[in-house]
């Protein structure tokens, strides 16, 4: 799948503190060279890259690189143990004959150590309202509100955007889809 703007779209990063407490898993019994063990609580501090937006977002251009960065130096390049939390998202057609495209929401974190480098991803998906022959390669309108439409049995919800007033029996979703960009909602 594409990481281009705007068939891809970045994650926005709200509330993370400024300092955080992890402990270490039993990878870290296993690395050498890293002063932490399994167990191990760590205090981590946000780095001075953290938070800051590497790249532009343009149309047609990778998504610019943005990370929420934590370590245990407050320092980007030097550390003991440093971990980044990462996230976008998504369209695609999940299928030939799918009728419209789906969201897949990415949200990572990455633990960097002496010996260790590992990635953990949660994927969360979205049916949408829009139709499969639209063309994504150019960003929407603003969006006003979120529309939610019932889509089976199973409790799932389809979603889609629009600009303008609601339609009738349509919904006001309150809060945020944590994505950035013109298709970020804040209801």
């Amino acid at each position: 799948m594409s990481d281009m703007y705007p068939q891809s779209l970045p994650c926005r990063f709200e509330g993370f503190p400024a300092r955080i407490r992890v402990v270490c898993g039993r990878a870290f019994s296993e690395a050498r060279g890293t002063p932490y063990s399994f167990g191990s609580r760590v205090s981590l501090a946000q780095t001075p890259k953290s938070g800051q937006v590497f790249g532009e977002l343009a149309v047609g251009r990778e998504l610019p690189v943005t990370e929420i960065i934590y370590s245990d130096t407050s320092l980007d390049d030097i550390f003991d143990l440093k971990v980044a939390h990462y996230g976008c998202g998504r369209f695609y057609l999940a299928d030939s004959e799918a009728a419209c495209f789906t969201l897949a929401v990415i949200k990572g974190i990455r633990v960097e150590a002496a010996g260790i480098r590992r990635s953990f991803e949660t994927v969360d998906i979205w049916d949408t309202l829009i139709p499969a022959g639209t063309n994504l390669s150019t960003p929407p309108t603003p969006v006003d509100a979120v529309w939610l439409q019932d889509a089976d049995d199973r409790n799932r919800v389809r979603v889609t955007w629009f600009a303008g007033s609601i339609p009738p029996g349509g919904r006001i979703v309150s809060g945020r889809l944590q994505l950035g960009g013109v298709v970020s909602l804040q209801a």
